[in-house]
């Protein structure tokens, strides 16, 4: 009876020990909670989806594009050199107005002003090469003159050393063709009068599919070029508030569409990017 009791006693110690014993033992520190990162993650900048847009083209590609009111810009390969298919049209209109019309009789104005007005408007080839032949015969160093007033380094237009070194006759960088359209918006080049005309063809080209597309209820003044393989849009978009100047070159491999479908999605991610908020 009593070596029962004795046992049932140090029992009893033995647990009160232990109980003690895990009551001190240093508690171990619960890890943190990792806070949902996902959740909280602010979206994409602007800035970096159109860059990754332009770094995933199937091709190459260059773009510059300018707030013309706040004078931000960005560019992407913009002094790549590019053929200008027929963004090039622009060029010679301004040859054209700029070293002979003036001094052009009333029918001949008339003449330019037509052929101009095709070239732009509906991009027609044959009124193109009628304007050209007028230059290769009365001025034959217009559009050189027009490339060297505008500080143009890189653009070459109907140029045999382009061709032996490009493959092309004609051909720019995003950033030069962008200088050319900025002076025509800003009718620094060809003063008030003819810059109007210009811009209004830019204003009405048939072409409505690159850089206008998703441009809802916006004025969009441009001109598009295509060769096979070659695809590429030059304008401005004036909303009433911002001017946005977007110039976007592209070579690919992929049908057409791609292309077109491309300058479209990063024109309106360039609008969309430099307008004010």
């Amino acid at each position: 009876m009593l070596r029962s009791m004795f046992l049932l006693l140090l029992i009893l110690i033995s647990l009160c020990v232990a109980a003690c014993g895990t009551v001190n033992t240093p508690q171990l520190k619960p890890e943190a909670v990792q806070p949902d990162t996902n959740a909280s993650k602010p979206p994409p900048d602007l800035g970096g989806q159109l860059q990754r847009s332009l770094e995933n083209f199937d091709g190459k590609t260059g773009l510059y594009t300018k707030n013309l009111k706040t004078g931000t810009t960005f560019g992407f390969n913009q002094d790549a050199v590019f053929p200008t298919a027929s963004t090039h049209k622009i060029v010679v209109a301004l040859a054209i107005y700029k070293y002979l019309y003036t001094d052009a009789a009333a029918e001949e104005k008339k003449r330019y002003d037509n052929n101009i007005n095709q070239m732009i408007v509906i991009s027609d080839n044959p009124a193109f090469y009628r304007l050209l032949d007028d230059i290769e015969r009365k001025k034959p160093d217009a559009l050189t003159r027009v490339l060297t007033d505008l500080k143009l380094v890189h653009t070459r237009i109907h140029s045999r050393d382009a061709f032996a070194k490009y493959g092309y006759h004609s051909v720019t960088t995003p950033y030069e063709m962008a200088v050319i359209i900025e002076a025509v918006y800003n009718e620094t080049y060809l003063g008030k009068e003819l810059s109007a005309i210009l811009k209004e063809e830019l204003g009405t080209t048939i072409f409505n599919e690159e850089i206008p597309r998703h441009m809802q209820k916006v004025k969009v003044l441009h001109k598009v070029g295509e060769l096979p393989g070659v695809q590429c849009d030059v304008g401005i978009v004036d909303d009433g508030r911002d001017v946005i100047l977007i110039s976007a070159y592209t070579t690919t491999r992929r049908a057409v569409p791609y292309a077109s479908n491309f300058i479209a999605n990063i024109s309106a991610k360039a609008y969309n990017m430099l307008r004010t908020k």
